[in-house]
């Protein structure tokens, strides 16, 4: 193999081992290390969870001494500021690693680009930019929360072929099948938070939360959620605050409230544009709160605010092989649009059937 061949194989295998850190890293990014002489891997590690050592220090210290002159592969740039754990660079150098090959620079600018500046002043060959589109996307919410000030957004929607959510009374139970159902199960655990509206939460009193048994296992906890809320009128014994584990930040235009909330539940005072909840707005506020990547689990207006703002990263629609009939209702809750210089595209980016299912996973492709 030629060296960019030599380190696009040990980069891949790098991108598996930090995607052990799916369920558990979160806000911190999922990253992997392998360090390889005479090719051949010495040491490996990937980062857990936060306060635990990073996959950098785990790899080093299995390696022991045999670092010297070593290659180390690595998907995100080493920290070199002190948080709950001493710098990486520091170590890096200190082991006498010679060359060092990282995927992807660390958006944060307590970091970026300049642990490779100090790598390569201590005479540390350094390469960049291996398996980088991979890379971004296995963290897609810790890059968006540094670059686009907002958490990833990932809508969801279990769908008729016709793209109908509910029927016109609101009955939706169920329109895809409980296989289906147990994959959003996997997609409410990769992600930091839920976002819904009071509407859904009046309607259907959801819990939303992680069920699965095997799931329950990998995390650490369940998901927070988030709620537009502009009048304050979900009840306080809504099965969504049952788990005082998790925090429930509600965005509200009221100022205060004579309900007593549990602990667990923020009351966000947020500006309003005609009587409508500002969502750029909750979204920068929730970055704040170290939230990386949310889904959305919602009814056709709210998803359609997120549409018409352009907050939409990724769309999962799950395919169920029915019709509900052109008075039921749609999922995308935007307005008639009458030119299709103002459409709104995505790509497909994934495509598999689940028992009858289709689940049809798609990238924004906004202008």
């Amino acid at each position: 193999m030629t060296n960019n061949e030599t380190d696009k194989f040990y980069m891949y295998k790098v991108l598996l081992l930090a995607a052990k850190g799916k369920y558990t890293v979160q806000p911190n990014p999922m990253v992997g290390a392998l360090i390889v002489k005479d090719n051949k891997i010495i040491g490996s590690g990937y980062h857990k969870k936060p306060g635990t050592p990073h996959a950098e220090q785990v790899a080093i210290k299995k390696a022991g001494r045999k670092s010297k002159g070593a290659t180390l592969y690595i998907n995100l740039e080493p920290c070199c500021h002190y948080g709950r754990t001493p710098p990486c660079s520091d170590l890096i150098i200190e082991s006498k690693i010679s060359r060092v090959v990282i995927s992807s620079l660390d958006p944060n600018p307590l970091v970026n680009g300049k642990s490779v500046k100090q790598l390569r002043k201590y005479g540390i060959k350094v390469k960049t930019g291996v398996l980088k589109k991979e890379s971004l996307e296995l963290n897609k919410g810790f890059f968006s929360k540094f670059i686009k000030k907002r958490p990833h957004v990932t809508a969801k929607f279990g769908v008729s072929l016709d793209g109908k959510i509910s029927l016109l009374n609101g009955t939706s139970k169920w329109i895809t099948s409980l296989d289906s159902r147990k994959d959003v199960q996997e997609e409410r655990a990769s992600r930091s938070l839920i976002f819904t509206s009071s509407k859904t939460v009046l309607r259907d009193n959801p819990q939303m939360t992680i069920r699965d048994s095997i799931l329950l296992d990998k995390i650490i906890k369940q998901p927070d959620i988030a709620i537009i809320d502009r009048n304050l009128r979900i009840p306080i014994n809504s099965k969504i605050f049952n788990d005082k584990s998790r925090l429930v930040y509600i965005f509200t235009n009221r100022k205060q409230s004579s309900k007593k909330f549990r602990s667990n539940v923020i009351l966000v005072k947020t500006s309003s544009d005609n009587n409508k909840i500002n969502i750029k707005e909750c979204l920068r506020f929730l970055a704040k709160q170290d939230i990386n990547s949310i889904l959305l689990e919602s009814g056709s207006n709210l998803m359609g605010s997120f549409l018409r703002e352009r907050l939409v990263d990724e769309l999962i629609l799950y395919f169920s092989p029915r019709m509900l009939g052109s008075s039921a209702i749609s999922f995308s809750g935007i307005q008639d649009i009458e030119k299709l210089s103002k459409k709104i595209k995505f790509s497909v980016s994934d495509m598999i059937a689940i028992n009858q299912d289709l689940k049809l996973t798609l990238e924004s492709q906004y202008v």
